[in-house]
């Protein structure tokens, strides 16, 4: 008998051509962490895949992804300079 992982992870290219391994929620249909490098996805997978974090239905706010304004120097240099 082959018990499904609740937690998998893989590569994926983002708009900037980087790299980043996103780890996935199967309950939740979600991406749950983004990283730089794979041992840290394996390492968050693993320790959700055991309990960790909310138990397989991790509430969609914890990784919604936010729109940052531009930095404070960023908008300060666009304001006072056009």
């Amino acid at each position: 008998m082959t018990v499904k992982r609740q937690y998998t992870y893989f590569p994926k290219i983002d708009k900037d051509d980087e790299v980043f391994w996103h780890v996935h929620e199967s309950a939740t249909d979600q991406i749950v962490k983004k990283t730089f490098f794979e041992d840290d996805a394996i390492d968050v997978a693993e320790f959700f895949e055991n309990g960790g974090g909310f138990a397989g239905f991790t509430p969609s706010f914890m990784v919604r992804e936010v729109n940052v304004p531009l930095p404070i120097n960023e908008a300060f240099v666009l304001e006072f300079t056009e």
